[in-house]
């Protein structure tokens, strides 16, 4: 009897987690389809909006002193080794718009580990903002120091698109969600992911 019962919950909890895979995308809208992958990472970026900000190739060494990224995701490309990294970044009136293209050895896993880095720092997913394999994370509105982030699989890069307000003022006429809207936008129409779970 003990085993019946242990049966019976382990195959509802295999067809919960299978529901779950199959519908976390389900709704969002279908980016543009894949493109062939770009020759190099500078070219898988669009330039971002506004005055220039800090841009160009960076290492694993630098990714950890000097550039942004969630903590989580600069452990997987630790682990799962990087092998190059270009980033651009622009300034448009008190929002900084950051673009990264990192090759790495486990894009999906810097993907999972992105996400988790922006949920413990306090955003959510952006559902109406997300596409099938590019969840979107953003600050709750009316708090200081608006932010969106998202990332997604490029062939053997991960790319990631972030917006941040910096006078922390907050979001409240949703600029600093319109510039990353439409920074994303831009960014998959020119590499559309190829992963779409």
């Amino acid at each position: 009897m003990g085993i019946a019962i242990a049966v019976v919950l382990l195959l509802g909890l295999a067809v919960s987690v299978t529901g779950w895979f199959v519908t976390r995308n389900a709704g969002l809208p279908e980016p543009p389809a894949a493109r062939p992958a770009p020759e190099h990472n500078a070219l898988a970026l669009v330039e971002p909006p506004g005055a220039p900000g800090p841009t160009g190739p960076f290492s694993l060494a630098s990714l950890r002193n000097e550039v942004s990224l969630p903590q989580p995701l600069v452990d997987v490309l630790t682990t799962a080794g990087m092998s190059d990294g270009v980033r651009k970044t622009g300034v448009q009136k008190d929002i900084t718009v950051g673009l990264y293209a990192v090759t790495t050895g486990d894009p999906a896993g810097a993907v999972a580990a992105f996400g988790d880095g922006q949920e413990s720092a306090g955003l959510t997913t952006e559902r109406d903002l997300s596409l099938q394999g590019v969840a979107v994370y953003g600050t709750p509105v009316g708090v200081p120091r608006a932010r969106f982030g998202a990332a997604y699989v490029l062939y053997d890069r991960v790319v990631v698109v972030t917006a941040v307000e910096t006078t922390g003022a907050g979001d409240a006429d949703g600029v600093v969600r319109d510039v990353f809207r439409a920074t994303l936008d831009r960014q998959v129409d020119l590499a559309p992911p190829t992963a779409r779970d």
